[in-house]
């Protein structure tokens, strides 16, 4: 296998960078309650975090089954 793609081509590094976003964003101030304050937002904020590493290890396995077969 001669052909390699950039990193931001990898759907696995986008992944992680929604997630890391998702937790870096409150700990540099961002304060999702303060936009709805029934807690939806924070929740949402969750979601994609969970999501995106969720996401991160299907893709990863994809790509691993793809090279092997």
């Amino acid at each position: 296998m001669t052909e390699t793609k950039t990193p931001l081509a990898s759907r696995t590094v986008w992944a992680n960078i929604v997630g890391l976003a998702a937790l870096v964003l409150p700990l540099a101030g961002f304060d999702a309650a303060a936009l709805d304050t029934d807690r939806l937002a924070e929740a949402g904020a969750t979601f994609v975090a969970a999501a995106s590493f969720i996401a991160s290890s299907v893709f990863r396995v994809v790509a691993t089954r793809r090279l092997r077969g």
